[in-house]
């Protein structure tokens, strides 16, 4: 008996123990590791002064120049680049240095892409970071706009209309290549077909009365002016009710046709000699009707 109760304590002592170490020994190992992660990173974190510096990025750039970075971000178009790629050198602006020494030259990446007349590219181009965006100042670019745009000033000037004698800006407003809609100053075309595309299927913008059309062209858009030779048209019952205006008046507003290009010689050439032409016996060619019919 007294053998098993020296067993049993024995037993006990061990279990007991056992059950410490095993409570225990979790946590000293944990304790272990995290000292040794502390060594290890106080071995891999080196002094700002023992590393490599690298380069600024354009993020870098906008934690103080955020402002600039949404407006390039927004508006910077074929600008969004790397900021470091147009200022090779920052902060180095001096009071007593030119700031056109500091700042980027534009002519350094275009060159003198609008000629040697315009190269102070700020006076139109009012914000880099927004090259398009930013070209607002259409009083200051009116008095240029032939500099650039040779072949739109000499429609205007050579084919005179009331286009002629409105300044660029009064259509090309808010901004430098702005396309206002016709029904801006048209407030009452004279059809139904009021847009844009098919304004100027007919008219040319900066030479509106110089019309030019396709056979397409429906008979109702003639007819808002011709309203009574499109009566007259269709009031018959004649081959020439069924072809559009534009099949015989091709290509230029007012041109009148020859019978002969599509009827050829019809008649004997004795009974042609006997009249000076189709219209003495047709009369009219949009109705074509004979005397005594």
């Amino acid at each position: 008996m007294k053998r098993i109760k020296r067993h049993l304590s024995v037993f006990i002592a061990v279990a007991f123990i056992a059950g410490i170490w095993g409570c225990v020994e979790p946590t000293n190992s944990s304790m272990v590791t995290s000292v040794a992660q502390a060594k290890s990173r106080d071995k891999e974190e080196k002094s700002p002064y023992e590393q490599d510096v690298k380069p600024l990025t354009t993020l870098d750039c906008a934690r103080c120049h955020y402002s600039v970075f949404e407006i390039i971000r927004d508006n910077g178009g074929k600008h969004q680049l790397d900021c470091q790629f147009c200022h090779e050198t920052f902060h180095t602006y001096r009071p007593d240095k030119n700031w056109s020494d500091v700042v980027p030259q534009c002519t350094t990446c275009h060159g003198e892409i609008h000629g040697p007349t315009f190269l102070d590219c700020l006076s139109c181009h009012g914000n880099a970071h927004m090259p398009i965006a930013g070209l607002t100042n259409m009083t200051t670019l009116e008095k240029d706009c032939a500099n650039c745009h040779t072949a739109q000033s000499a429609e205007v000037t050579q084919y005179p209309s009331a286009h002629s004698k409105v300044a660029c800006s009064d259509c090309h407003h808010t901004q430098h290549g702005y396309k206002p809609d016709c029904v801006e100053c048209h407030e009452q075309p004279h059809t139904d077909y009021a847009n844009n595309d098919s304004c100027m299927g007919c008219h040319p913008v900066h030479k509106p009365l110089e019309i030019r059309y396709t056979e397409e062209t429906p008979n109702g858009v003639c007819a808002t002016c011709h309203e009574e030779i499109n009566s007259r048209l269709i009031s018959t019952h004649k081959k020439h009710a069924s072809l559009q205006c534009a099949y015989c008046h091709q290509e230029t507003h007012g041109n009148i046709p020859q019978c002969q290009d599509c009827h050829g010689l019809p008649h004997s050439k004795g009974m042609l000699d006997k009249f000076n032409g189709c219209t003495d016996c047709h009369f009219d060619p949009h109705a074509l009707v004979l005397p005594g019919h």
